[in-house]
């Protein structure tokens, strides 16, 4: 009796429970259940989070941040308020910020200037000055050679009768301050071009390009030359020729403190056709860089020279431009220009540049932490908290740099806003076209409506930008990962199916 009891309080606790997830059955010709297709918003929720939980992926930390521009609402988030190493993505603040603070119109205009006379024999007794600006266009990226900006200020000096110099050549690099590195980089990054020193007196991105050719023989020594041609860097050629089932291995050696280059390693020999393998190498002091590239210039104007080359600190006489005349400038091309070579292909010297320039211009003091300030004012505005984040650079080459998901997408959103859109949208890398996008998500539908910023350092992966749906709708995405150990190229397949989906998703229901 008792059992017989308790079953029957049981089944009555079944018959009146409330579930909270329940079928509904319905009347009509034959009993069936109902059951409600997904909305078109959750069925993408759903897509993006299955993509999400690839085991590929199990290890790392995955943080995302998808908003509607038009309407601001949130279409998918993950971790979206967690703070993530931007590495690259870094330069989207830094482009928009430079656009705020100085204009797209903006230009840097480095001058010459002559402080002594000329002779009646065309000897000028005095010393010439370079005034640097902060440019970073006189390099590869924007010009073929810029060595012809120094062929110019050289025959401005031929124009006016100047066939010696009897006095020095100085660089004026005190736009910035002497801080070349930025706060956490890596020491054993600063032999590689993306870790340049930043200086406001550079050219050819104060690196040089060493191509090496294979001999015409095993028993000799490969082919070097060097572009810019120069005798400031010197190079110790220790590269051994192997033979045709060898692989090209090369790699350069320098300690930071002086421009001595040693090259180890293997090239192969090809009886077909000459191996050719480039190696770039940063520079060290390159006001000095620059300054022995402009006394060539003028040595092939046949101006004979005697002086010295030497860094304005290390002039202790005093100095007054009022006192100087300017014989010849060069003007770069206009802020929006610039922009497109730092997001299309993510160069960190022109990131850092504009970034100590945004500082000059506003504070005075051209340094990394001035320039860290501004961009906290920045933020401010935009209506995100400087406080729940961490600036140290321009490019986003430190480690210290930290900013969430939703934050980026913010940030986005608030560019779409300003009057300068246009033109930072149009500084963004897309697919199939030259830039860090150029071999991913061809032939999809994102290829024609995705505009974006990559980022990428040792197990971090970023990828954050706008991207227009099937329905024509612009939405602000920010996909951060951090700590993974698979391929970096299994991660981008993340990145780019999540976007993939985001260009092919509409609202209507099918």
């Amino acid at each position: 009796m008792k059992y017989k009891s308790l079953l029957i309080l049981f089944i009555s606790f079944l018959l009146n429970a409330n579930f909270a997830y329940s079928v509904d059955i319905v009347k009509s010709d034959s009993i069936k259940t109902q059951i409600s297709p997904l909305s078109p918003i959750v069925e993408l929720q759903r897509d993006i989070q299955s993509l999400i939980d690839n085991p590929d992926y199990f290890n790392s930390i995955i943080g995302i941040s998808i908003v509607s521009i038009d309407n601001g609402e949130t279409i998918f988030k993950k971790n979206d308020t967690k703070n993530f190493i931007p590495a690259s993505t870094a330069k989207i603040m830094t482009s928009a910020a430079a656009l705020e603070y100085l204009g797209k119109d903006f230009r840097f205009t480095s001058s010459v200037y002559l402080d002594g006379k000329i002779e009646s024999n065309g000897e000028f007794i005095g010393n010439i000055i370079i005034r640097g600006s902060g440019d970073p266009s006189m390099s590869k990226a924007f010009m073929e050679n810029p060595s012809e900006i120094l062929d110019k200020w050289a025959a401005a000096l031929d124009s006016i009768g100047i066939k010696s110099i009897r006095g020095n050549i100085i660089g004026d690099d005190n736009y910035f301050d002497d801080v070349y590195y930025g706060p956490g980089w890596s020491w054993d990054d600063m032999i590689y071009p993306f870790s340049a020193q930043v200086n406001s007196l550079s050219i050819y991105d104060n690196k040089i390009d060493i191509i090496i050719e294979s001999p015409d023989s095993i028993n000799q020594s490969p082919h070097i030359t060097c572009i810019p041609d120069n005798n400031y860097t010197s190079i110790i050629n220790s590269i051994r020729t192997g033979s045709e089932s060898d692989m090209t291995d090369i790699n350069p050696f320098k300690d930071d403190n002086t421009n001595i280059i040693e090259l180890e390693g293997v090239i192969k020999y090809n009886k077909q056709k000459k191996e050719k393998s480039v190696i770039s190498v940063s520079v060290t002091n390159p006001t000095l860089f620059f300054l022995n590239l402009f006394k060539s210039a003028i040595e092939r104007k046949n101006i004979k020279f005697r002086g010295a080359l030497i860094d304005i600190d290390d002039w202790n006489q005093k100095f007054s431009y009022s006192n100087a005349q300017a014989i010849c400038s060069y003007s770069s091309p206009p802020l929006s220009e610039i922009i497109k070579e730092l997001n299309k292909n993510s160069n960190n010297l022109v990131a850092e540049m504009l970034f100590k320039t945004i500082a000059k211009e506003n504070t005075g003091k051209g340094s990394f932490q001035k320039a860290a300030e501004q961009i906290s004012k920045f933020c401010v505005k935009i209506g995100i908290s400087p406080e729940n984040m961490s600036i140290a650079d321009g490019s986003g080459l430190s480690r210290y740099n930290l900013i969430s998901p939703r934050y980026q997408t913010a940030l986005l959103s608030f560019i779409h806003r300003a009057s300068y859109k246009t033109e930072f949208i149009n500084s963004l890398a897309c697919p199939g076209e030259t830039g860090t996008l150029k071999n991913r998500m061809i032939r999809t539908k994102a290829e024609n409506n995705l505009w974006a910023k990559t980022g990428s350092m040792n197990a971090v992966s970023t990828l954050a930008g706008y991207v227009q749906t099937k329905d024509s709708e612009l939405l602000a995405f920010s996909i951060m990962i951090m700590n993974h150990t698979v391929a970096l190229n299994v991660v981008h397949n993340l990145q780019d199916l999540i976007c993939m989906r985001l260009a092919g998703f509409s609202r209507k229901k099918k």
